[in-house]
């Protein structure tokens, strides 16, 4: 796939959008986790579009290679230094428990069944654990399936994905789950963001030439965004506010919304996509050197930044 500088960029804007919201200066930060899933759908499949027409063996073998390379020195030198620390000091308490999940990458099911662990340090590794198992099965369907049926697949997925977390929150909700803790187990699922990878992946196998304008894209998702938020920000609480989240506090736990709001987050993430690959800037700056550099170093800025933020007592 050729290098699109501008996808830096925006890998650089999602890194930065969860570290704020971590140090808790942006409420709205978490869709930089949205954003990543969505570029992994559009960047994975390109990558393995290309080398579709090899053999299945060689096929499978180069992703998997190449993905190791590139995620695991840093994945689990982190986890490497925390067993160290634990071993030594017994900090953080909650590795020893958390070790199993982190280390087979099935960390976004242990909130089900560790609710009340500390997640300080730990509590944003689910999300690679969820690209982990996106990795494991989507070679195969991108192997196997026609150009022409992948782009219907991804739409179908696009439209289930609600379908998904509605039926998975009625679940949580049979057993009798509080409604923050449902909305963070339905946050955790993989098929939660079946939407946003789908997305990213549409949009790798599409000719972008043919699409209407990314900048009236990007201002149509933008605006249906913006009033849906000011709308739900509305029905909340007035004590459970906060206006930095723009009505899309995390997780999303009330009046449902988080069973239509991360495809609309997920949308607006495609939009930026389709601007970076057109060239259209959304912003002054927006493909800047700055922006590029914290794109390059963002898996390792999103691993490790948690860590950080507990050393400082933030």
């Amino acid at each position: 796939m050729k290098h699109v500088p501008a996808l830096d960029s925006l890998r650089g804007i999602a890194v930065l959008l969860v570290v704020f919201h971590h140090f808790k200066w942006l409420g709205i930060g978490w869709i930089g986790v949205q954003i990543f899933f969505v570029l992994s759908g559009f960047l994975i499949t390109s990558i393995l579009w290309e080398q579709k027409e090899r053999r299945l063996r060689n096929y499978l073998g180069r992703f998997y290679w190449r993905r190791i390379l590139r995620i695991f020195p840093v994945y689990y030198g982190f986890l490497f230094a925390v067993s160290l620390a634990y071993l030594s000091v017994g900090e953080p308490v909650a590795f020893g428990d958390l070790a199993p999940w982190l280390f087979s990458y099935t960390y976004n099911f242990a909130r089900f069944f560790e609710p009340e662990m500390t997640w300080r340090y730990f509590g944003h590794l689910w999300s690679l654990a969820i690209e982990e198992q996106f990795y494991l099965v989507w070679p195969f369907v991108v192997y196997w399936v026609s150009k022409r049926s992948f782009l219907r697949l991804c739409i179908a997925l696009v439209m289930l994905a609600p379908l998904f977390r509605w039926t998975a929150g009625l679940y949580f909700l049979a057993h009798d789950y509080p409604p923050v803790r449902l909305a963070q187990c339905v946050y955790t699922l993989p098929t939660t963001h079946l939407d946003a990878f789908a997305v990213g992946a549409a949009l790798s196998v599409m000719d972008s030439r043919k699409l209407p304008s990314p900048r009236s894209v990007f201002l149509g998702v933008f605006i249906a965004l913006t009033l849906l938020g000011f709308y739900q920000w509305g029905l909340l609480d007035p004590h459970s506010r906060v206006a930095s989240d723009f009505g899309y506090p995390i997780y999303l736990s009330a009046n449902l919304q988080y069973i239509w709001g991360y495809t609309l987050v997920n949308l607006l993430g495609g939009a930026m996509i389709l601007c970076a690959v057109r060239g259209v800037d959304l912003f002054p700056g927006w493909n800047n050197r700055t922006l590029r550099f914290y794109g390059k170093i963002s898996y390792a800025l999103y691993v490790c930044h948690w860590p950080l933020l507990g050393a400082i007592g933030r």
